[in-house]
């Protein structure tokens, strides 16, 4: 780890790690501190910003632009790409402990393009002594040329390794990166919103499918839809946190009563509430809110199929998280079973008696609601649609479609669209 026990550098770790990334990758790497001063290096490549930072170390906007990259990386809670004064690419990675900014971890300099000319001709014409700006050339020309697909995994590679050894902070940068992605797109929701004035208004037809995906615990569609509902509202109300809030508690309603259909514990929901109400009063802006109601979202779907007084509800919620995440495969009743670690066959009874609905009814609702999902807000084909949720034949699909909601496929689209 990089820290100890008190949030201190430990000077010796951080030094072996630096020295892994740069043996690994053979890019250049360097632990700056907020005040732009080095803590460690390792790498060729960075004679060139050493002999920089000398010889214009009170006029080079260097120590600036790594301080603002350490800052905007903690903004953003993943990896920050930048160009130096001279157009040399970064990559920066916070260094941070226990929300507080240390500094950063920069991997580079690193040329995206070949060496220009114009570069080196303006270190040749510079005010300065014909040896240096000779060696000031030479080291640069020793810079690695990469690829800026393979930057962006060289990113992620040290993001994620540093995250490991800052586990403490690991927690805090990826939820700043959920938020940035949520508002991201709750913001592009908002301008397509704006773009299509017909389109700009509450659905409650989207409402009724976010309780059903709540009430099948599929979360990763129940977010798709909150943020669109989210989207709405904002637009709507402005900036109007009062009335917002009145919204918000009527979704969370609607969210608690699918939960409860979907097999929560009702005690438990409603205890939850009542926490909750009184978390949303202390909130006062619009991504926090957002935030919120996202980590509300993942409350409610995650006590779905909670059997109340069951001995059995975490093998029952392990199994249906498993199908969840699942049933767009052709799994099968054995393949939970060996998830759950249980005989098939006890398996299949315990499921049953605890659901309510065999394993194989239980798969067939799932795919169904996402092809009925997809059928109104997609212009997939038919085909794609039922490969798409895990049938194999569309034959089937269409006769099993049918059979649960009284329409084909294609009426249910014409119907609903």
């Amino acid at each position: 780890m990089i820290f100890d026990e008190k949030g201190q550098i430990i000077v010796k770790n951080l030094k072996e790690f630096l020295k892994t990334y740069y043996v690994t990758t053979g890019i250049s790497i360097s632990a700056i501190k907020t005040d732009g001063s080095i803590i460690n290096h390792y790498g060729d490549s960075l004679n060139f910003c050493n002999m920089c930072s000398e010889y214009w170390d009170k006029t080079s906007p260097c120590k600036k632009s790594y301080i603002d990259a350490c800052r905007i990386a903690v903004s953003i809670g993943e990896p920050y790409y930048f160009f130096c004064p001279l157009d040399l690419m970064q990559i920066a990675i916070p260094l941070v402990n226990e929300d507080t900014l240390l500094g950063g971890l920069f991997a580079g300099p690193i040329l995206v393009n070949k060496l220009s000319e114009e570069i080196i001709t303006s270190i040749s014409n510079c005010n300065m002594p014909s040896d240096i700006s000779q060696e000031l050339i030479t080291n640069l020309q020793k810079i690695p040329i990469i690829d800026t697909l393979k930057i962006k995994y060289l990113g992620d590679l040290l993001f994620m390794s540093a995250s490991y050894q800052m586990r403490c902070c690991h927690r805090a940068l990826d939820e700043r990166t959920q938020r940035m992605k949520q508002q991201s797109r709750i913001n592009e929701q908002m301008q397509l919103y704006k773009l299509n004035p017909e389109d700009s208004y509450y659905s409650y037809s989207e409402e009724k499918d976010l309780y059903t995906k709540v009430t099948y615990g599929n979360v990763s569609e129940a977010k798709n839809i909150l943020n669109k509902l989210l989207a709405f509202i904002y637009l709507k109300e402005g900036h109007n946190i009062p009335v917002i809030k009145t919204r918000i508690t009527e979704l969370c309603s609607l969210l608690s009563r699918a939960a409860i259909e979907g097999g929560a514990n009702m005690k438990e929901i409603m205890a939850f509430n009542c926490l909750l109400f009184e978390d949303l009063k202390k909130i006062n802006n619009l991504e926090d809110i957002s935030f919120w109601m996202v980590k509300v979202l993942e409350y409610y779907t995650e006590n779905i199929v909670c059997i109340p007084c069951s001995k059995n509800k975490d093998i029952i919620k392990k199994a249906i998280t498993f199908i969840n995440a699942n049933y767009t495969k052709p799994i099968k009743l054995k393949d939970v079973a060996n998830h759950v670690r249980l005989n098939p066959s006890y398996f299949s009874t315990l499921f049953k008696k605890e659901v309510k609905v065999s394993f194989a009814d239980y798969l067939k609702k799932i795919r169904i609601e996402e092809s009925k999902y997809q059928l109104k807000y997609t212009q997939n084909s038919i085909p794609d649609i039922a490969i798409s949720v895990g049938f194999s034949d569309q034959s089937y699909f269409t006769k099993t479609f049918k059979k649960s909601t009284g329409l084909t496929p294609r009426l249910y689209r014409i119907e609903h669209a």
